[in-house]
């Protein structure tokens, strides 16, 4: 049986802007620092699965919360690194949930966004098929939230079973199952 698990990077101490009204220039400053902040590192329950390999997304929270939890040798890669925030070039003022809600709202009729989203499941299945061709039997990956909801959705389409969520808890195992063909 091979099985993937998928890890969400720890909380990072770098909270939302909470100052009140904020510009889209507020929320590109305020995703440079998420971007660069430490992690809140916390035990995470790995479900006593020995892992053969571990790939982590090449952004630092990602890479420092797979060295908290796999004490090998971590192959890190650009593949699982996070859809950018969608942001919007404006001069509207909005409280951050303003923003994240516009930011939603957006993507569908986005270009870049949705370009980004391609790229991101076009990473997905580049690194689900390079996985497919190696041995290991139980693979982690640490990344970010929206790639992992993509990831799910991946999984799913090559016949993996694995638990249903809309926001990745943090610090936290998902596993994906698929039974191989006997020959």
């Amino acid at each position: 049986m091979k099985q993937i698990g998928l890890v969400r990077h720890h909380r990072v101490t770098e909270g939302y802007p909470t100052k009140g009204w904020i510009s889209a220039s507020d929320i590109e400053k305020w995703i440079e620092r998420y971007d660069t902040s430490d992690i809140d590192i916390q035990p995470v329950e790995l479900g006593q699965i020995d892992w053969t390999v571990c790939y982590a997304s090449s952004m630092p929270r990602a890479v420092q919360t797979a060295k908290s939890v796999y004490d090998k040798e971590i192959i890190v890669t650009d593949l699982l690194r996070e859809v950018p925030f969608p942001t919007i070039q404006s001069n509207l003022r909005l409280p951050f949930l303003g923003w994240a809600v516009l930011g939603r709202l957006a993507a569908p009729f986005s270009k870049r966004i949705q370009a980004e989203i391609k790229e991101a499941n076009e990473r997905i299945e580049v690194l689900l098929n390079q996985l497919m061709f190696e041995d290991d039997e139980r693979v982690l990956l640490v990344g970010h939230g929206g790639m992992m909801i993509l990831m799910r959705a991946a999984l799913k389409r090559r016949g993996y079973r694995g638990p249903r969520f809309g926001h990745p808890r943090n610090g936290m195992l998902y596993l994906f199952e698929k039974e191989e063909p006997t020959c």
